[in-house]
């Protein structure tokens, strides 16, 4: 009996798993999760570009790939400890009459960050753009000893 009384117990969760199941997988035709999971993949919004980095002794060198890009586009800001780069990219599509589409601007922006785990020389921060590969160069700063009295 024991076993029974336990079943029927459970019974309102399994018809809210149910209830919950079908929600998320049968509504609006192509479910809730599916929806989400689609904008999630869409990697036109959540692209981005390679960038790798080293450390010297004097120096943080950055090295990102942005071919196709003229260094006119390409931003790069430093506020505090973090230096961010960063561009726009603009298509236009003709309109095309035959399908009947009308002519578009599709705008993207791409930018990556990086944190310094070391204080920076932001006055001499140097950067370069040659074939697709954007080289920016953070001098480390000099540690100031503290004398005292």
């Amino acid at each position: 009996m024991a076993h029974n009384n336990r079943n029927e117990l459970l019974e309102p969760f399994r018809q809210f798993i149910s209830q919950m199941d079908n929600l998320l997988s049968e509504k609006t035709g192509n479910g809730l999760l599916q929806s989400m999971d689609g904008f999630f993949q869409n990697q036109k919004l959540f692209s981005s570009f390679p960038m790798e980095w080293e450390e010297t002794d004097t120096h943080y060198i950055i090295h990102a790939h942005i071919a196709g890009v003229d260094k006119q586009f390409i931003e790069i800001d430093i506020s505090g400890s973090r230096l961010t780069i960063s561009y726009e990219t603009e298509e236009r599509r003709p309109a095309n009459h035959e399908k009947g589409t009308p002519s578009s601007v599709e705008r993207r922006k791409k930018a990556r960050s990086f944190s310094f785990t070391e204080p920076i020389d932001e006055e001499n921060i140097q950067a370069t753009h040659e074939n697709g590969l954007l080289t920016v160069s953070v001098p480390k700063s000099k540690k100031k000893r503290i004398s005292i009295r």
